[in-house]
């Protein structure tokens, strides 16, 4: 028995972390995206998870909703910092040139 808990949370382990993997690798598209359609650029190619919770997605199932962090500049000299919500895999919210746009 001790086995089969032992089994279930490894798995469920391997699961979030790829799970996070691929929603991080989304956000990092997506956010290139962004700053290329608003003519800045993403600095330092990353986005940072900034807050992780469960929430029930359009159809009432519970997914993970993610909020990340990505810094990008029009300037070399100056920072501005930006973010985006995805729940599951879908994009949910994006704050950018100070602007808040619900999707």
């Amino acid at each position: 028995m001790d086995g089969l808990v032992l089994l279930l949370l490894i798995s469920a382990l391997i699961w979030f972390w790829l799970d996070s993997r691929r929603a991080h690798e989304f956000g990092v598209g997506l956010c290139r995206h962004l700053c290329e359609k608003h003519a800045v650029i993403l600095l330092d190619e990353t986005v940072i998870l900034d807050k992780l919770k469960l929430r029930r997605n359009s159809t009432g199932r519970m997914v993970l909703e993610r909020t990340y962090r990505f810094e990008y500049s029009d300037d070399i000299a100056l920072r501005q910092h930006g973010s985006l919500v995805i729940l599951g895999l879908t994009p949910v919210e994006i704050s950018i040139g100070g602007q808040r746009t619900l999707l």
